[in-house]
C-alpha cells in the first residue's frame, strides 16, 4: 500500500534551526526509513514552510510508524493511504463510474 506522509514542525522545533538544532536529523530520518523496511517512493520538502512530504510503500503498519518516528519527535505527522492516479482511473473504469 502507498501512504502520503505529511510532517510539519514549527520554526522553534526545526532541526535545522537555531533553537533546537540537530545536525544529524536527516540521517536519522533516512536510517529510520531504511531500518523499518518501508520503500520511499518520493520525498519533498517545503523548507521555508517547515513541511516534509513523503510517499511511502509498505504493507506493515508497524514499519510505517517506525519509519516516521523521528519526524514525530519534532512535530506533527499525518499519514493517509493513497492510490496512484493511474490506478484510480483503471479502478473507476472497471466499476463503471468512468468511461
Amino acid at each position: 500500500m502507498l501512504f502520503m506522509v505529511v510532517a510539519r514542525h514549527s520554526a522553534e522545533s526545526c532541526p535545522a534551526g537555531t533553537v533546537r538544532p540537530d545536525k544529524g536529523f536527516a540521517a536519522k530520518v533516512e536510517e529510520s526509513m531504511k531500518k523499518s523496511g518501508v520503500k520511499e517512493i518520493a520525498g519533498y520538502s517545503d523548507v521555508p514552510g517547515h513541511v516534509h512530504y513523503f510517499v511511502l510503500e509498505t504493507d506493515s503498519n508497524t514499519a510505517l510508524n517506525n519509519a516516521v518516528e523521528p519526524l514525530r519527535l519534532v512535530g506533527d505527522v499525518t499519514i493517509t493511504p493513497v492510490l496512484k492516479w493511474s490506478d484510480v482511473v483503471v479502478w473507476a473504469k472497471q466499476i463503471g463510474i468512468q468511461k
